[in-house]
């Protein structure tokens, strides 16, 4: 059964939304990091408008390439974090439910439910037994 949280059962899901956010954007930053520097220091060139991949050589060993690409590349955990925080976030937020059938959506707060009931944001709600 859903019931009404708290407003100090809100805060804490607002703190618990925005951790998660920031430990996935971190993931994604890392992970996006990985790939690139690995690639780059493998020697691999990719061109995105013509979808072809080769293998290039940029000099040196594979360990001062690695070093050098991960060093160029360490905004890019910076950047990709940002976005994907961002993205988590506001989709953690526009989540909704129909606490009458367990329906749930996204953006439609106060829309009406196929059920008759209406949908409210996820965060104001706890599902108790």
């Amino acid at each position: 059964m859903w019931i009404q949280r708290t407003p100090e059962e809100e805060a804490q899901w607002q703190q618990s939304a925005e951790q998660d956010a920031r430990s996935h954007g971190l993931m994604i930053g890392i992970l996006a990091w990985s790939f690139v520097v690995l690639a780059l220091s493998a020697g691999w060139m990719v061109s995105f408008s013509t979808g072809v991949v080769v293998q290039r050589s940029f000099g040196g060993t594979f360990w001062m390439r690695l070093l050098i690409f991960g060093l160029l590349g360490s905004p890019v955990i910076f950047i990709a974090r940002r976005a994907e925080s961002r993205k988590a976030l506001r989709k953690s937020r526009l989540r909704t439910i129909c606490p009458k059938c367990d329906t749930a959506a996204e953006g439609n707060a106060g829309a009406t439910c196929q059920c008759g009931g209406a949908f409210v944001p996820a965060s104001t709600m706890k599902w108790v037994e």
